[in-house]
């Protein structure tokens, strides 16, 4: 069997209109290839801009593609750099959680993947996917020698591990590396477990890079030589191994 490839690309500003035309243009053009990436969509960014970006997730959908979420935990509605500020109490995780939830189901584009903001993650974060009816968590990182961080809000895997609560099962399939990564090791690599994979991220605005956006093209030109999944589609193939 060919290795499995998943592309995860964490879509923060879909409002913004030279975001949108690169992300459109990749999303198309996989599209054509038979790529299916997964969009983790961050909507709150969106809301605070005034700005609706339910056609253009719907775009997204679709042309074959996974929508996911991803959520940030500032405080309140400062998430701009120079004053954005985390707030992992337990009720502002609830909130945030809860309400890109909301927004994307709004959209008609509920989802059942989940990636952190910053990677920051514990178990409030996974018992409210739970609870919300996720299937499975990209917040974990593959381990990079000598660079692993200890923190109570980091998550280091190796292979795919599942959380359990009293309710059910969450799967917490780890992110290998980010595009730049994979050029230099990433490539080489492959989480362990029993479903082999690379999970490879970047975030939306980085295509507004013109090396990104050329590195993403080779890079998919080099990985459709393996097969391409969305994280979801992973996520199923590790169940369907697991029972």
């Amino acid at each position: 069997m060919r290795p499995l490839t998943s592309l995860a690309i964490h879509t923060e500003k879909l409002y913004d209109d030279s975001v949108w035309r690169q992300t459109e243009r990749i999303a198309r053009g996989m599209s054509r290839e038979g790529i299916k990436a997964t969009f983790f969509v961050y909507p709150f960014r969106a809301q605070l801009a005034g700005r609706d970006v339910t056609d253009r997730v719907r775009v997204l959908t679709a042309l074959g593609h996974e929508i996911g979420q991803h959520t940030h935990f500032y405080a309140g509605a400062k998430i701009d750099k120079a004053e954005k500020a985390d707030d992992l109490s337990k009720a502002n995780i609830v909130h945030c959680l809860s309400r890109d939830f909301e927004v994307l189901q709004q959209m008609g584009t509920p989802p059942t993947g989940f990636t952190a903001g910053a990677w920051l993650v514990n178990e409030t974060v996974w018992d409210t996917l739970v609870e919300l009816g996720f299937a499975y968590d990209c917040s974990a990182r593959f381990p990079k020698s000598g660079k692993t961080t200890c923190s109570l809000y980091h998550c280091w895997l190796r292979s795919p591990q599942p959380y359990a609560n009293a309710q059910r099962h969450l799967l917490c399939l780890p992110t290998t590396c980010g595009l730049g990564e994979w050029f230099k090791w990433g490539r080489k690599v492959r989480v362990d477990g029993l479903v082999p994979y690379q999970l490879t991220y970047l975030h939306d605005y980085d295509l507004l890079s013109v090396r990104n956006y050329l590195l993403l093209w080779v890079f998919l030109i080099f990985a459709r030589k393996q097969c391409f999944v969305s994280a979801g589609m992973l996520a199923d193939r590790f169940r369907e191994k697991e029972v």
